[in-house]
C-alpha cells in the first residue's frame, strides 16, 4: 500500500512461510485426530472424511512446503544481515545493504534483525544440520545395530 516502506515490504515476506506451515501443520493435526474418533461419531462429517481425502498425502506436502518455505526464509534473512558500508570523511557509517536509506541495526531494522535471528536460531539452523547430518546419524544407527547384535550371539 501507499507508505509502504521497505523494511515493511520485507517483514511482510515472513508472513508468508508461516501462513503456509501453520495451515499445513493444522491440516495434519486435524487428519490425526479424526482417525482417532470415537465409535459412535458420524462418518458423513466433513472432517472425517478429510484423512480419507488427503491419505498420507500430508507428510509429503508438509515437507514440500518446510523446504520451500527454508529457501524464501533464508532470502530474507540474508537480506536483512547484508550491510554496506559508507565512507565519509568524518568516519563510516553501515547501512542496510537493502535499503541504503535506513542505518543498519537502527529504528525498523533492530525489529527486523531479531526477526531474522529468531528464525535463524529456530528454523534455518536446526533445518540445516538436521539435512546434513541425517545421513551420518542414520548411518552409525545402522552399524550400531548390527555391532549390538552380533555382540549378542
Amino acid at each position: 500500500y501507499d507508505g509502504m516502506d521497505d523494511a515493511d515490504k520485507v517483514g511482510l515476506q515472513f508472513v508468508f512461510p508461516a501462513y503456509l506451515l501453520i495451515l499445513t501443520m493444522t491440516v495434519i493435526v486435524v487428519c490425526h485426530y479424526c482417525l482417532q474418533r470415537s465409535p459412535t461419531a458420524s462418518t458423513s462429517s466433513c472432517l472425517h472424511r478429510l484423512p480419507i481425502i488427503i491419505g498420507e498425502r500430508a507428510v509429503g506436502v508438509l515437507s514440500t512446503l518446510i523446504y520451500l518455505s527454508y529457501s524464501k526464509l533464508l532470502r530474507n534473512v540474508i537480506d536483512i544481515f547484508t550491510y554496506s558500508t559508507i565512507h565519509l570523511p568524518s568516519g563510516h557509517m553501515y547501512v542496510w545493504f537493502y535499503d541504503g536509506n535506513v542505518k543498519f541495526l537502527d529504528g525498523k531494522h533492530v525489529v527486523l534483525f531479531a526477526i531474522a535471528v529468531v528464525t535463524c536460531t529456530l528454523f534455518l539452523l536446526p533445518y540445516t544440520l538436521a539435512l546434513t547430518f541425517i545421513p551420518i546419524i542414520e548411518r552409525y544407527s545402522e552399524h550400531n545395530r548390527l555391532f549390538n547384535y552380533l555382540h549378542k550371539k
